[in-house]
């Protein structure tokens, strides 16, 4: 790695056979246009970044969560778009606050200066009596680490600010101006 005094972990979401949600747009391929967006404009502002893939190809949350602990990255951010129905942008942090939830809140802001609506800072907590986070992104990560869900992918209303390569670029932007935050 070059020698940054800070590096962010991103990952995004799904790949090579895992296409994720499939809507109006390929969530795979939407989210690594973000997720190369974000890298670009981060490294332009003096932070290194450790990408758990840069192609379209496969990539195991095990690995991933192994790569960002053992690169000792200051933040990690997994990039995702949603499906379901709903609309908005979304971001998951630790049931114990802290950092994480700090960069939720400004990757946030940055998204809603989009025009995005937000359906706001989530947690979701283990419903097996262990209070520990229940998403394996979050849990297995040393670091503050959240998960961003920019558009749903079935939702032609929604993904139509979301649905070029350049509109997945200026949301890879925005999450990077967060976390710059």
């Amino acid at each position: 790695m070059a020698d940054y005094k800070f590096y962010v972990g991103i990952d995004p979401g799904h790949g090579g056979s895992d296409p994720g949600a499939v809507g109006y747009i390929k969530e795979c391929i939407a989210n690594l246009t973000t997720a190369l967006a974000c890298r670009k404009y981060l490294l332009a502002n003096g932070v290194g970044v450790v990408m758990s893939r840069m192609l379209n190809i496969n990539n195991s949350l095990n690995a991933c969560c192994k790569l960002f602990n053992k690169k000792k990255v200051a933040l990690a951010v997994s990039i995702h778009k949603n499906a379901g129905g709903g609309d908005g942008f979304e971001a998951y942090h630790s049931i114990h606050g802290g950092k994480g939830k700090t960069l939720a809140k400004n990757v946030e802001a940055e998204v809603k200066k989009l025009g995005q609506n937000s359906r706001g800072i989530k947690t979701r907590k283990n419903d097996d009596g262990t209070n520990t986070d229940y998403y394996g992104f979050i849990r297995m990560t040393d670091m503050p680490a959240v998960i961003l869900e920019g558009c749903f992918v079935d939702n032609k209303k929604d993904v139509k600010d979301f649905d070029t390569k350049a509109e997945q670029q200026a949301l890879g932007y925005a999450y990077a101006r967060g976390i710059l935050k």
